[in-house]
């Protein structure tokens, strides 16, 4: 049996921007309340098909990875018999990178296990459906022909650079390119001739979707109001004892007015808050998410209607969908997640990954924390980049990722850090693909370029 670990409240003295527990546990969590599991489900196995019980987590340990240097693998001498013995009703496992994809006759209520053997798990009762819609394959030559991805060096961005050069040569202005640890994928305009996109890119094959097939989501859909009959926390931390703010916690824009059916109708964008960092200047601002405002810039916690202006944005940085905002003077700021019962310590924030091999690799766990997912563990699934249409960069470095599947939205936690396993930020969450379990989120050494660096300690504004 699997137990998911409960979304909690914070041990720490300014509370925790985690979803707040359901009506059976009652409003407000109560210190040594005992927790019980959103769900559960069961499975059979034997004791030589897994080296150890998962408790806190949704991840399943075989006795063998299905992942090596960032790609996936099969099982030792191709036996899958242990995987057709993890859950009732099997009847075909199989590893279909990105995904582990486990076939059975009927498909059990989430949550879901997150991974297995370290690879992301979907289930299927169609034995011949494929989890993962990779596109079409490119029919034209292969090229960087000397660089072996598959078998002699690691993703890097050098070769991410060559790989941009490639279709900079060829004319096809990409949206974006991204390698899956051992295939990429490429998102090109419509009507783009098949035969003269590249079969191979550095002996991986590619693989190609248009615009029109794999939109992107309508900025301003992004911007609305939380889904309603879903708790947040949306608890004023400006005002709580000792009130120290950290990434994570609710923010808002400014009320806009729309007329819809011939009525006025109050609108605000939510999303959460990102990272303290401080540029060459020695100053110090917070990240937030460029579309989650108005043009005025203010930025409310934890809305219009509840809260206050705690700072205003004074820069966007184009293409990456970060802004920077300066908070009031005297609010406190610390990049430290909070803490949850289960898991009382709080991370502290460490530096930023360069999100490339070794720092982070295809497949490494992550984890995010905010008032719209909860504390929620998540998957590599994805290094790449896209093409921005504003500012002169060539390239603006993002990672596709995975995170729990239960019932919690992630719709919303733009802005969020997303972290590695050793609490350094690898990105900042930037929305969910609609219909699909894949988030992008921009990654932070993005930040380096445009002169800010992540900021340690407890700081002070002035």
């Amino acid at each position: 049996m699997i137990l998911p670990p409960k979304r909690a409240a914070s041990a720490t003295e300014t509370g925790s921007p985690v979803k707040k527990l359901k009506e059976s546990l009652g409003k407000e969590p109560v210190p040594g309340k005992v927790l019980v599991p959103d769900a559960q489900f069961s499975f059979q196995l034997g004791s030589q098909y897994l080296e150890k019980r998962v408790t806190q987590s949704k991840r399943i340990e075989l006795p063998y990875s299905l992942i090596e240097a960032g790609r996936a693998t099969a099982p030792p001498e191709g036996n899958f018999s242990g995987l057709l013995r993890l859950f009732p009703t099997t009847i075909g496992a199989d590893v279909f990178p990105p995904y582990l994809i486990i076939r059975v006759q009927k498909i059990q209520p989430k949550p879901w296990p997150l991974t297995g053997g370290g690879l992301p798990v979907q289930f299927r009762t169609d034995k011949w459906v494929e989890s993962f819609d990779r596109g079409r394959m490119g029919r034209g030559r292969k090229f960087l022909e000397d660089l072996d991805l598959q078998r002699t060096i690691d993703y890097n961005q050098d070769v991410l650079r060559q790989v941009v050069r490639v279709f900079q040569e060829l004319k096809i202005k990409v949206r974006d390119i991204f390698w899956f640890g051992g295939f990429w994928q490429i998102t090109i305009p419509d009507g783009t001739d098949i035969k003269l996109l590249p079969s191979s890119i550095a002996s991986n094959p590619a693989f190609y979707r248009t615009k029109s097939e794999a939109p992107n989501p309508d900025p301003a859909a992004l911007r609305s109001k939380p889904l309603q009959g879903v708790e947040y926390d949306d608890t004023t931390y400006t005002t709580a004892p000792n009130a120290l703010l950290r990434p994570g916690i609710m923010l808002s824009s400014s009320v806009r007015t729309i007329i819809r059916n011939g009525e006025s109708e109050e609108s605000f964008k939510t999303t959460t808050s990102g990272i303290l960092v401080t540029n060459r200047k020695g100053q110090m601002f917070i990240t937030v998410a460029t579309h989650g405002f108005e043009e005025d810039g203010l930025v409310n916690h934890p809305n219009p209607h509840k809260g206050t202006v705690i700072g205003r944005i004074i820069e966007s940085l184009p293409g990456t969908d970060i802004s920077i905002a300066r908070l009031n003077p005297s609010l406190r700021y610390v990049n430290e997640t909070f803490g949850t019962f289960a898991e009382p310590d709080s991370i502290r924030m460490n530096g930023i990954s360069p999100a490339y091999p070794p720092h982070l690799r295809v497949y490494d766990a992550l984890s995010m924390n905010n008032p719209f997912s909860g504390s929620c563990e998540g998957v590599t699934m994805a290094l790449g980049a896209t093409i921005p249409e504003e500012g002169d960069k060539d390239y603006v470095a993002h990672v596709w990722n995975l995170f729990e599947n239960g019932d919690e939205p992630v719709d919303g936690s733009c802005g969020s850090p997303i972290l590695d396993a050793e609490g350094k930020v690898v990105g900042l969450f930037r929305f969910k693909v609609a219909n699909s379990s894949l988030c992008l989120s921009v990654s932070v050494i993005e930040l380096r370029e445009f002169g800010y660096e992540i900021c340690g300690g407890e700081q002070t504004f002035t």
